[in-house]
């Protein structure tokens, strides 16, 4: 799951991805094209020369598509082979495989199939080449949800150096879709390959995307297929795509899903026109009607559903509020008092008297029931589907049910104006959604299956004040408050870290190690209650450098940024925020009697040409007291790969002007 990424958590230092494309093709092992067959240079392998820091690397991937006809339709037939040399001790973990397949808990629904399943770990010992083959005892099945299931084994007799090989065949009887393929993966690529072929028959278009360089082929080729009793024989198009020494994409705190920028080839099924056996079908098709299938089945019951709590829903007062806005929070703090989130995103959800015995359930679980107590209480409101930002984006080529795999709430609060809700949060408020869920492309949905899209990463932005007033002694000593303003997404990331701590002892005691002082106090209010506020009261002490006659402080007392996210002098990756944000920070400061400013830094002001990222810092003297003021804008959440020095640049001097020190100096 990825950690949500806030001003707060920049005081962490971040491990940012810097994949050196430069190093391609200076790796010396040449992988062996025999699957079964690892080469000497493999098995004695100990680094991937161009990415030394690699815990494992794939060495040799074939992924084959084509189709074939079973019980009187089409399918597709995807096999798969993959070796893979575990070079450090956390790349063990990539002995650890899942294949998730699509099969309903309805037996008469299209399915996915995996068979030929097989592993086998090969090891260097005395010399000698041991190999060691899976038992099937060790494969595994288990449901995700209504839809999809997992399949899942382990490759035996794994430890660092040992060279791994698996291979499994898929059968979907989805022949209008063809799942992405991706190149790349969050190791290093040695050598991956992709033949798809596709009968003349179908209809579809096929495109490759991302940066990396591959190698393609293109062919017609004869192809042979038994449908309903006859021989069809046509020509097919052959897509041949290899891709050699690929650079890892690994994720980190400002990319929610690396496989967004993999090497990949996706594909639209348009039409399908088989003359020998009189059938044609379009498959061009629309989010309206996508929305239709979703009504239409299991997931336009659930949203319809009758309500499970009504006597919590009674008890709630909601039914008793004038605004639409408190009858949603009421029915929310009434629903969260009855069950919990389990910590999984899904579409469809269980029944409601499943949940209700758990006293936990699913996002989709809680989202499905408050909409239920909604209803109730006379609030019209519609599911909001999406694939969360850890999921990936949804294709821009063609609409895509599969792709789907979350849904928040859209209440309707006037004829004209949504807001959201995620009845899962246990942080949140009204438009104060999780960042995983704070996408930009949010279908709402209505009830004849129409729907239209939103933008969920313009509802709020995250907002959060720092107040402070101290007084500076001689000796360098600093005692003052600290008033912390949270709202919307900041006010969630406060309450869910102080939720996340041991206890408020050792939260406070956190708190004063990050900022270097001693804290005599500490009051968090709002932290328990459903509003799109937190506030914190701090009182403490810390001590700087200090002589006879002068004093060495940091203007920020409590800095809000030591030092930039952005590290990596180069990034292949764009940046992601999870939502917009404004920081402010104020401090006034008494300077004991008889000092003056001898060295302050300079004023700071820095944008972007858009003004998408804005800040500016002051410093200024009235009165006796030091007067510091600082903020901090994000308007967008996206970044381009281009605008990377830029963003490095301006966060580099934002925690510079941080880190700097005014030097007081006692007057003759």
């Amino acid at each position: 799951m990825k950690t949500a990424y806030t001003l707060r958590t920049l005081l962490i230092p971040i491990a940012l991805l810097c994949a050196n494309l430069c190093l391609q093709g200076q790796n010396t092992v040449e992988p062996s094209m025999k699957f079964g067959k690892p080469s000497d240079a493999e098995l004695n392998m100990t680094v991937y020369a161009p990415d030394p820091e690699a815990d494992a690397v794939v060495l040799y991937k074939s992924t084959d598509v084509h189709y074939d006809v079973s019980s009187g339709s089409f399918k597709t037939v995807t096999t798969v082979k993959c070796r893979i040399k575990i070079l450090k001790e956390d790349g063990k973990e990539y002995a650890n495989v899942e294949v998730p397949y699509y099969e309903m808990e309805n037996a008469n629904a299209n399915k996915e199939i995996i068979s030929g399943v097989k592993a086998t770990a090969y090891n260097m010992e005395g010399g000698k080449v041991v190999k060691t083959k899976m038992e099937n005892s060790a494969i595994f099945k288990e449901r995700i949800d209504p839809s999809y299931m997992l399949l899942k084994f382990t490759v035996p007799q794994v430890k660092t150096g040992t060279v791994i090989e698996y291979q499994y065949t898929s059968e979907s009887e989805f022949y209008y879709t063809i799942d992405t393929w991706y190149a790349q993966e969050e190791i290093p690529v040695l050598y991956t390959n992709y033949c798809l072929t596709i009968p003349e028959y179908f209809k579809f278009s096929v495109e490759e995307t991302g940066a990396a360089k591959t190698e393609k082929k293109i062919e017609d080729v004869p192809v042979t297929l038994s449908f309903q009793g006859n021989m069809l024989s046509c020509y097919g198009k052959r897509y041949d795509i290899t891709g050699r020494n690929l650079p890892a994409i690994k994720g980190d705190d400002f990319v929610f899903q690396p496989k967004d920028y993999y090497n990949r080839v996706s594909t639209e099924l348009r039409g399908l026109d088989v003359p020998e056996a009189m059938i044609f079908k379009n498959f061009s098709t629309s989010w309206d009607e996508v929305g239709r299938m979703l009504i239409d089945s299991n997931f336009g019951k659930m949203a319809q559903r009758s309500n499970p709590l009504k006597a919590e829903t009674a008890a709630s007062g909601a039914l008793q509020k004038n605004s639409v806005r408190e009858k949603a929070a009421a029915l929310y703090v009434a629903l969260k008092k009855r069950l919990a989130w389990n910590g999984k995103y899904r579409l469809f959800g269980e029944s409601a008297n499943k949940v209700l015995k758990a006293g936990s359930g699913s996002n989709a679980d809680l989202n499905a029931i408050y909409m239920s107590m909604l209803n109730e209480a006379g609030v019209k409101s519609f599911p909001v589907v999406m694939s969360s930002r850890d999921n990936g984006r949804l294709p821009i080529t063609h609409p895509s049910i599969k792709k789907l795999n979350t849904f928040v709430v859209g209440v309707m609060e006037n004829d004209t104006t949504l807001f959201f809700v995620d009845a899962s949060a246990d942080d949140g408020y009204l438009n104060v959604l999780p960042s995983n869920l704070l996408t930009d492309q949010a279908y709402v949905l209505f009830p004849d299956g129409s729907g239209h899209w939103m933008n969920l990463q313009e509802l709020t932005t995250a907002k959060r004040s720092i107040i402070i007033e101290g007084t500076v002694k001689a000796d360098g000593t600093v005692e003052g408050t600290q008033d912390i303003i949270s709202q919307n997404n900041f006010a969630a990331a406060a309450r869910k870290e102080f939720r996340l701590a041991q206890d408020s002892i050792s939260y406070v005691k956190d708190l004063a190690k990050k900022s270097g002082a001693e804290i005599a106090s500490y009051l968090m209010e709002g932290r328990q209650t459903y509003s799109p506020k937190v506030t914190e009261k701090v009182a403490f002490t810390k001590q700087f450098d200090a002589t006879a006659d002068h004093i060495y402080i940091n203007p920020f007392v409590l800095p809000v940024l030591k030092e930039s996210p952005f590290k990596a002098e180069k990034r292949e990756l764009p940046v992601e925020f999870p939502y917009k944000q404004s920081l402010q920070y104020m401090a006034k400061l008494h300077l004991p009697e008889g000092y003056q400013i001898e060295e302050q830094p300079e004023r700071l002001a820095l944008s972007t040409e858009d003004r998408s990222v804005q800040c500016r810092a002051n410093f200024q003297l009235s009165d006796g007291d030091l007067l510091v003021t600082l903020r901090l804008d994000v308007r967008k959440t996206f970044f381009p790969v281009t605008d990377y020095i830029m963003l490095k640049g301006m966060f580099d001097e934002i925690a510079k002007i941080n880190n700097e020190m005014i030097v007081l100096k006692k007057g003759e």
